[in-house]
């Protein structure tokens, strides 16, 4: 499962970024806290395919469908 896939107020656990996403894109996301074995929940998603907005940790980012799509997760 992706983090696109994730339902609203849905928790999941953070499996692997994928390589398509590129190094620099990876590592801004890493810096961000978005490592494997990390918890992530969907706090809103946006209408139209617009922006998914998540939490991780003490913070909230809105992820574009093409990011969020090469997040891999475990549902818990």
């Amino acid at each position: 499962m992706t983090l696109w896939d994730m339902a609203t107020k849905q928790t999941g656990r953070i499996v692997d970024l994928s390589q398509e996403l590129g190094t620099h894109i990876s590592r801004r996301l890493r810096e961000m806290g978005f490592e494997e074995g990390q918890l992530i929940t969907c706090i809103r998603r946006s209408p139209l395919q617009g922006p998914l907005v998540v939490q991780i940790r003490d913070s909230v980012y809105s992820l574009e469908q093409s990011v969020a799509r090469n997040i891999k997760l475990q549902i818990i």
